[in-house]
C-alpha cells in the first residue's frame, strides 16, 4: 500500500474536493441516464445500463471488457493503471449493481424517468445502486486523468443480477471470468457513509420435509398427516439454542419460519408438508454445528411421534465473514471520510448478506461502504442526495489515491 502521508496534506485533499465538485453535474447526468434505462430484474436486461458505461469509457479511453454469461444480462468492467508489478502493486475493485428491483406502485412520477426535486434525485435505483455508479464513474474519470501516478490498478465493475443472487454478476466474474483484485469497497450497504460493513452473519437455509400418508379426510386414521407431524417439530426448532449468541458488532442470531406449502383441499390428508428456515448465525458459530443439532431434533421428533418421518435438506450455507477493524482498508475509508465529512464511520455487522461474502471467500479483503439511507432502498419513490454522492466521489477517489500511488 502507498505511504499514506504523501496523499493526506491539504492541497491533494483540496485538490480532489474541487475536481470532484466540478463533476457535480456529470454524477447527475450520469445518475439520472442509469436511472432511465430500465432494468428491473426480473428479467434484468442490464445491457441497457451497461451501454451506458461503455460509452463513458470509450469517451474517456478507459480499457474495458463486457461480460454476459446469458444475453442482455450483461457486466462491465474498466481498468485503469497498473503499471506495477503485483504483489507490490495492489488493486482496488469496486462493484456496483446495475440491476434494480421492480418499482412497484404509488410512485409520484414515472419511476424510470429520473427527477430531480429539493437536492435529491429520484428514481428507481437512485440510491441502490446507480447512483454510486454514477460517483464511481466520476472517480473513474479523475483517476484516468491522473494514470501516470498509479502503480496499482483501479477496477470499476458494474454487475448484473445483484437482487436476484448475483450468479449472473459478480459471482460469475469472480468464478468464471478471472476477476480478481486485492481490495474491494462495495457501495451498496447505505448507511449515509456513517457505517462500515466489515462482518456479516452466515446465513442458513433449510428446507424441511415432513412425509405422511395421503387418505381421505372423514377417516384421517387412515393416513399419516404430515402437517399435524411438522407443527410439534417446528415448535423444537423455533427453541434452538445457539452456541453463539453475542457478538461486539452484530445482532443476536435469528431463525425465521419463512414458508410452509403442504395440501391441495380440506377434505384430503396431506402427506407432504415442506417448510423452510433462515438462520443468520454469528462468527465464531459453525453452520455445520446448527445443522448437526437440527438433525438431533428431527432424529427426537421421529422416535416420539413414530411413524413421523423427516428429511433435512440444506439449500445454502454462507458463511460468516469478517475484516478485522484495525484493517489498512478499513483505516483508509475511516480516514478520508473524516477528512470529508468530518465524522468518521463507525464499523458495523451486517445481518444480510452482501456480495462483500463472496469477495471474501475468494481471499479479496472487502468491505461495505456508501451514501443513501437504507430506507430508500426498494420503497416508493426512491431518493438520493446529490451531496452526499459528491461527497461519497471525494472520499474514493482519496481512498484509491492512498492505495494505489
Amino acid at each position: 500500500m502507498a505511504d499514506i502521508k504523501k496523499y493526506s496534506s491539504n492541497n491533494i485533499v483540496d485538490y480532489v474536493k474541487n475536481y470532484m465538485q466540478s463533476e457535480e453535474k456529470e454524477i447527475v447526468d450520469l445518475t439520472c441516464k442509469l436511472i432511465n434505462a430500465r432494468t428491473e430484474n426480473p428479467p434484468g436486461d442490464e445491457i441497457l445500463a451497461v451501454r451506458i458505461v461503455e460509452d463513458f469509457f470509450q469517451s474517456l479511453q478507459i480499457p474495458y471488457k463486457i461480460f454476459e454469461k446469458t444475453k442482455n444480462r450483461a457486466n462491465i468492467v474498466g481498468y485503469i493503471g497498473g503499471r506495477g508489478e503485483r504483489p507490490f502493486a495492489p488493486t482496488l475493485l469496486v462493484a456496483c449493481h446495475l440491476d434494480v428491483v421492480p418499482a412497484g406502485d404509488d410512485w409520484k412520477r414515472n419511476p424510470f424517468e429520473a427527477w430531480i426535486e429539493n437536492g435529491r434525485i429520484y428514481g428507481r435505483g437512485s440510491s441502490d445502486n446507480k447512483g454510486q455508479m454514477a460517483s464511481m464513474m466520476a472517480v473513474s474519470k479523475f483517476l484516468k486523468e491522473n494514470e501516470s501516478k498509479l502503480k496499482g490498478q483501479f477496477i470499476l465493475a458494474g454487475v448484473a443480477d445483484e437482487e436476484r443472487g448475483s450468479t449472473l454478476g459478480l459471482e460469475y466474474l469472480l468464478n468464471e471470468c478471472g476477476i480478481r483484485a486485492d481490495f474491494a469497497i462495495i457501495p451498496d450497504v447505505a448507511h449515509n457513509m456513517q457505517l462500515i460493513d466489515v462482518t456479516e452473519k452466515g446465513t442458513l437455509f433449510l428446507e424441511i420435509t415432513s412425509h405422511g400418508k395421503q387418505a381421505h379426510g372423514s377417516r384421517p386414521e387412515m393416513g399419516i398427516n404430515a402437517i399435524w407431524n411438522m407443527i410439534p417439530l417446528l415448535e423444537r426448532i423455533k427453541h434452538l439454542k445457539f452456541q453463539k449468541t453475542s457478538h461486539p458488532l452484530h445482532t443476536p442470531p435469528t431463525l425465521n419460519l419463512g414458508s410452509i406449502h403442504s395440501g391441495t383441499s380440506p377434505n384430503i390428508v396431506p402427506a407432504i408438508c415442506k417448510a423452510q428456515l433462515d438462520i443468520r448465525y454469528l462468527p465464531d458459530d459453525l453452520g455445520d454445528n446448527i445443522i448437526n443439532d437440527i438433525k438431533n431434533i428431527i432424529r427426537e421428533a421421529e422416535t416420539q411421534y413414530s411413524p413421523a418421518r423427516f428429511d433435512l435438506k440444506i439449500i445454502s450455507n454462507q458463511m460468516p465473514t469478517a475484516v478485522p477493524i484495525n484493517n489498512p482498508l478499513v483505516e483508509l475509508i475511516s480516514k478520508h471520510t473524516l477528512s470529508i465529512l468530518g465524522t468518521k464511520p463507525q464499523p458495523k455487522g451486517m445481518s444480510g448478506a452482501t456480495v462483500t461474502k463472496q469477495l471474501i471467500q475468494k481471499g479479496i479483503t472487502a468491505v461495505g461502504f456508501g451514501p443513501g439511507d437504507e430506507t430508500e432502498a426498494h420503497a416508493t419513490n426512491e431518493s438520493i442526495s446529490i451531496k452526499e454522492l459528491v461527497d461519497f466521489a471525494k472520499i474514493m477517489a482519496l481512498i484509491a489515491l492512498d492505495i494505489l500511488s
